[in-house]
């Protein structure tokens, strides 16, 4: 009984510092996209090329795919050290990309959404790993949903209609929001069944780099959604 009550303590106490790692990168990435974000809109040339020149804007977003898939393939082989400094290089390049926001958005408006987004994916969080109802099985769901969502997306910018954009801005708002939870509880069970077995460095980048994406994309799309 002794033993059974020290261990239940220890084994939530690793489950902790896995996810407050995981949680401190996602915001360090966070961090360094709003500090590049910023310092590009206070270079209006600079902000000017990369919204002007779409040879620029396309090979700024290949690079990100090319970053991102490497990251997610060899995350688990490289030393956390370097899967980190590749992370936090992503969330620069985005920083680069989302920087026309400035644009378009006020930088009051962009702090609020900011906040809310970050109210909002905090709360999700929580109840994704609170929640008594394994969502193991949404998995598949959620991610055919994206699929479906991005080829809408991407028809959207083909074939513009002012409502049927506004009603996808909802539903990926939606969507995200599934999936934040989603991720939150799948990086709670990764954190019970790592331990402290090696590897786990990789799986805080790929947890990092999940909730990452989605806090992005949210924040995005309720920046879209606010201009109405």
């Amino acid at each position: 009984m002794a033993y059974s009550a020290t261990v239940a303590p220890a084994n939530e106490a690793r489950v902790n510092s896995f996810l407050a790692r995981v949680y401190l990168l996602m915001s360090l990435g966070l961090g360094v996209t709003g500090v590049v974000s910023y310092l590009v809109s206070e270079n209006i040339g600079l902000l000017i090329r990369l919204n002007t020149n779409p040879w620029l804007a396309w090979g700024l977003f290949i690079v990100q795919i090319v970053v991102v898939s490497i990251l997610i393939a060899r995350a688990m082989s490289l030393s956390p050290g370097a899967a980190s400094l590749i992370f936090l290089g992503y969330a620069a390049l985005t920083g680069l990309s989302i920087s026309s926001i400035f644009l378009v958005y006020r930088q009051e408006q962009i702090a609020s959404v900011f906040l809310l987004t970050a109210g909002a994916f905090l709360i999700t969080s929580v109840i994704g790993m609170l929640l008594k109802r394994d969502m193991s099985g949404s998995g598949q769901w959620l991610f055919m949903l994206l699929a479906g969502w991005s080829l809408a997306w991407l028809l959207s910018w083909l074939f513009p209609f002012s409502n049927f954009g506004w009603a996808l801005n909802y539903i990926g708002i939606a969507l995200f929001v599934g999936l934040t939870a989603w991720d939150a509880q799948q990086l709670r069970k990764m954190g019970q069944e790592i331990g402290n077995r090696p590897g786990a460095g990789g799986l805080v980048i790929i947890g990092a780099l999940r909730l990452y994406l989605d806090y992005i994309n949210l924040f995005l799309l309720l920046l879209r959604t606010s201009r109405r």
